[in-house]
C-alpha cells in the first residue's frame, strides 16, 4: 500500500464517520427535537418535540441515509441525498430547527477537521509496518521511518 493511498484511506474513513454523525444528529432533531450545540456538543431538547410527520420522507431519508465517499484525484469526494426542503428548516420563519447548516458545518468543521488534523499521526503509527513495506518496495532498500 503506497503512502498516498494510506492518506486517502484515512480521509475517507474520517469523512464517512462524520457523515454518519451528521445524519444521526439530523435524525435526532427531526424525530425528537434533540440537538447538539457548540464546541462542547451539549445536548438540548427543543420545546414541542420534533418535526411533524407530514409525509415521513425526511425521517426515512435520515434513518436510511444514502451517501457515497470515493477517492478522487488526490482527495476524497462525498455525495449525499436528502430531501431538498431540509435546507429551509433552518430559516426563522420555518422554525429555525438548526438541522442543516449547524449540523453539517459543526460536525465537519469542528469534529472531522480536528480528527484529520490531530489523529493522522496516530493512524500512521498504527499502519507503520504497511508504510515501511511500501517504502521498501518503492526504493528496493530497507527504510526506517522514525
Amino acid at each position: 500500500m503506497e503512502t498516498e493511498g494510506l492518506k486517502i484511506q484515512f480521509f475517507k474513513q474520517e469523512i464517512e464517520r462524520g457523515i454518519k454523525d451528521i445524519f444521526e444528529a439530523q435524525r435526532m432533531i427531526a424525530q425528537s427535537g434533540t440537538y447538539q450545540r457548540g464546541a462542547s456538543r451539549e445536548i438540548h431538547q427543543r420545546k414541542g418535540g420534533g418535526l411533524g410527520q407530514r409525509t415521513g420522507n425526511l425521517l426515512r431519508a435520515l434513518s436510511n441515509p444514502s451517501y457515497t465517499v470515493t477517492p478522487s484525484g488526490g482527495g476524497v469526494v462525498a455525495q449525499t441525498n436528502v430531501p431538498l426542503y431540509i435546507r429551509f428548516l433552518d430559516m426563522k420563519r420555518k422554525g429555525n430547527w438548526q438541522i442543516y447548516n449547524r449540523q453539517i458545518w459543526g460536525i465537519l468543521y469542528h469534529d472531522v477537521r480536528g480528527r484529520i488534523r490531530y489523529e493522522f499521526q496516530d493512524f500512521i503509527e498504527q499502519h507503520r509496518k504497511q508504510l515501511q513495506a511500501a517504502l521498501q518496495n518503492e526504493k528496493g532498500e530497507k527504510v526506517s521511518l522514525f
